[in-house]
């Protein structure tokens, strides 16, 4: 009876993996439930001496503990309250997700079943992206852009992740399919670019081109990035009613921030940076403790007389880390990312091998703009693919 309960108990517990890998493109709180139902699972299916065993073997999974580690000290010596050192911490247990996923996805069917059901909900979700742009799904403008589930910076940053994976796709498929997957990847580029509307996303699709570009074709993809930028500039020219791109306003929100009251997204995010790096210094090695940000802000806020005064985070994970961790905390952050790089080379498959890769980036760049760890979406979007894609080579 034992037996039949954890076998079943265990298979529930892949199947939670391959759901919780659709529910990246979904709403937040399907996301939450998912990951809430994943983590109890794995905690009543048993087999605890061979999960710990795997965890303990795997870098990435020692890496991750020890950044929570590092945030749990932090809570003895925060600036903040006890309640809101535990309220910023949950926002970090989501990175358990990953040595979870690693001690249990150990069949490579489920692994395969996992990262398509992402990247084929990734692709249901951009149809429904342009289903809203030509006017059969309505659509309510707030500013977001045409977006499905999620807000404009998060569906953007995994929209192009996803764009980056159906272009190995294509590289790896030959007739129909392959031809399949480049209009994929395009109508995936032309949404991030134009319908979605999220700044961090567009900066992230065009890394990700010029980072599948080297890989692929190494210092000959130069003449490539030419020719992309001639073809973008044509379509630009050619097609004037295209919607505007939000990147292209970068320079001007900055020029206008804080003109006559005026408050931007690109000037208040530099607003931010600065002010988080004076915190910095005041208490560079240790930093100010977990879950201090928010009050050591507003301190230093009211002594400026700033108008934004209750600022959870900087919107710049390194600097979010830094200032309630220190330079010790931004190593162990470091440390974080770089193990799953080096593990990457190790993989068994090249796509998954290039896909993690392009994982870590995508939230390395995406982090220097958003605090992505702190925000539930995009945090879970990386631990569970990064748990996904490690489990392949995890020794058992």
């Amino acid at each position: 009876m034992t037996s039949y309960y954890l076998k079943i108990t265990q298979t529930a517990t892949l199947w939670l993996i391959v759901l919780a890998c659709i529910s990246i493109n979904l709403p937040t709180a399907i996301m939450s439930v998912t990951n809430s139902l994943l983590i109890i699972f794995w905690i009543i299916s048993g087999q605890y001496k061979e999960k710990a065993n795997i965890i303990i073997k795997n870098p990435t999974s020692l890496a991750t503990l020890g950044l929570i580690s590092a945030y749990i000290i932090g809570i003895s010596y925060s600036s903040a309250t006890v309640p809101e050192s535990f309220k910023s911490i949950m926002h970090y247990h989501k990175l358990l997700i990953i040595p979870i996923i690693i001690s249990t996805l150990t069949q490579e069917k489920y692994q395969n079943y996992a990262l398509n059901g992402f990247l084929f909900s990734s692709i249901a979700t951009m149809f429904i992206s342009y289903l809203k742009w030509i006017g059969v799904i309505p659509h309510i403008d707030t500013g977001e852009g045409y977006i499905a589930f999620k807000n404009r910076i998060a569906g953007s940053i995994i929209m192009s992740f996803s764009m980056y994976l159906m272009l190995q796709k294509a590289k790896n498929s030959s007739g129909k399919t392959k031809y399949l997957w480049i209009t994929a990847s395009l109508l995936a580029m032309f949404d991030i670019a134009f319908l979605m509307n999220g700044r961090t996303g567009q900066l992230l699709m065009i890394s990700l081109i010029i980072w599948f570009t080297y890989e692929t074709w190494g210092n000959k993809c130069i003449k490539y990035w030419i020719g992309s930028l001639a073809l973008s500039l044509i379509i630009i020219q050619a097609i004037p009613e295209l919607p505007q791109s939000r990147l292209t306003n970068t320079q001007s929100e900055i020029e206008n921030h804080n003109i006559a009251g005026q408050q931007t997204s690109a000037g208040l995010r530099l607003e931010f940076y600065k002010n988080s790096l004076i915190l910095i210094k005041e208490n560079i090695l240790f930093g100010t403790g977990t879950g201090s940000f928010l009050y050591e802000y507003k301190q230093l806020a009211e002594q400026k007389n700033l108008i934004s005064k209750d600022v959870v985070n900087p919107h710049n994970q390194f600097l979010l880390t830094t200032e309630e961790l220190g330079l010790m905390g931004l190593i162990t952050l470091f440390l974080f990312w770089y193990m799953p790089w080096v593990e990457s080379k190790q993989l068994k498959t090249e796509f998954n091998r290039y896909a993690l890769r392009a994982l870590i980036l995508t939230v390395c760049i995406g982090s220097l703009f958003n605090s992505l760890l702190f925000d539930a979406s995009e945090g879970k979007f990386y631990c569970i693919l990064a748990g996904v894609l490690l489990s392949i080579n995890t020794p058992q």
